[in-house]
């Protein structure tokens, strides 16, 4: 009975040993879970953190990159707009250089021209030229004194001058150097003006007297047309040249003074 007794006591102190190591097995379970857990969100909190990093660093650069585009917009505008005007000057100089250039190479056709004759007019008057040889005549008649008239001739070889007002029948004799009447050749000698002129010279095109011209813009409302196909000067401002007309003088007539009160002067006085 004794025995019995003993192995009841020794089986019941194994279950409850059992039991007990069963409920720490159970326990260390639920703590290694919890731990777990804990170490499972501490991770999660951890990522979500560093997510929240990244996206926050992100967004600073992307802060700092649209500061640095906004820094200084007037700044890159007025840079823009320089450089737009720099290529535009540039594209209106080469322009002009090609276009008095190709007057100039045209004009320079009549560096020796010695005959030539042209009509001219002015809101003051009007004048015929002719040219032959270095004797030159001017027959000018005024458009608002209908009694003015005047013709003036030279021969530079023999140092001749004549300022006749056939009008009043009176002339002058050798009271002038030379008459100078080559103001549709202005362009035939213009190396010294091309490079200041393309700088500054607005040009476009117009027609007159039924020729294709180059308008020049000189400064102010000064301007003059040229003949697209010669260079030749055939208006100034408002002053028009007509009947230009090469090698078809045959003679420069001297003024008859026939009947003319006659004041003379020599060169040498």
């Amino acid at each position: 009975m004794e025995e019995n007794e003993e192995k009841k006591n020794v089986n019941l102190e194994n279950e409850t040993k059992a039991q007990e190591n069963v409920s720490a097995k159970d326990e260390a379970k639920a703590q290694e879970n919890v731990s777990v857990k804990n170490e499972v969100k501490m991770a999660d909190t951890k990522k979500e953190a560093s997510k929240t990093e990244v996206d926050n660093k992100e967004k600073n650069n992307f802060k700092k990159v649209e500061a640095k585009k906004s820094k200084h917009p007037i700044a890159k505008a007025i840079l823009i707009l320089i450089g737009l005007l720099v290529i535009i000057y540039f594209v209106f100089v080469m322009r002009n250089y090609f276009i008095l250039n190709d007057i100039r190479e045209k004009a320079s056709k009549y560096n020796d021209v010695t005959n030539y004759t042209y009509h001219l007019k002015s809101e003051s008057g009007e004048y015929t030229a002719t040219v032959k040889d270095n004797i030159t005549r001017m027959d000018q008649r005024s458009l608002k004194e209908e009694d003015q008239e005047m013709i003036l001739w030279s021969d530079e070889n023999t140092g001749e001058t004549i300022v006749a007002f056939p009008k009043q029948k009176t002339a002058q004799k050798n009271i002038l150097s030379g008459v100078n009447l080559t103001i549709p050749f202005e362009y035939t000698y213009m190396d010294d003006q091309l490079m200041g002129m393309m700088l500054y010279t607005w040009i476009y095109t117009d027609e007159f007297d039924g020729k294709e011209c180059y308008v020049l813009c000189l400064g102010g409302d000064f301007k003059e047309w040229i003949e697209k196909d010669t260079g030749l000067v055939v208006k100034k401002d408002n002053t028009e040249i007509t009947n230009i007309g090469i090698n078809t003088v045959d003679e420069v007539y001297k003024p008859d003074l026939t009947g003319y009160k006659i004041i003379e002067k020599t060169t040498e006085e």
